[in-house]
């Protein structure tokens, strides 16, 4: 396995999405993951552009979310908005985003 691989299973994209989002083929997303050979350089910039969306989701969720009257069970209510840039159509990015997203929430409890 390769750390493009391990990119890849973070956001939750299979192959196929990876390929139409990243505008490469199937055959050179399989190549990316299972090899050392590495993508070009705008492949990794478009995973650090999701990254950041991701990121940038997490934190907005979480900090909409009212601190002083949050309770546990909220967490299992967390709902995100991925920005538009990002395919709506990919669940994996928005888990991703919303397990963040609960992850800082819960810090609360800790």
């Amino acid at each position: 396995m390769s750390n493009f691989s391990d990119v890849m299973d973070y956001l939750g994209l299979s192959q196929d999405e990876a390929a139409r989002v990243l505008n490469s083929s199937a055959d050179e997303i399989v190549r990316w993951r299972n090899t050392n050979e590495a993508p070009p350089l705008h492949i990794w910039q478009s995973l650090v552009q999701m990254l950041d969306d991701v990121r940038r989701s997490a934190e907005e969720a979480a900090k909409s979310a009212d601190l002083d009257h949050l309770e546990a069970s909220d967490l299992n209510r967390v709902t995100l908005a991925m920005p538009s840039q990002m395919s709506s159509d990919l669940a994996g990015p928005k888990r991703a985003a919303t397990a963040l997203a609960v992850a800082t929430l819960a810090r609360v409890f800790v």
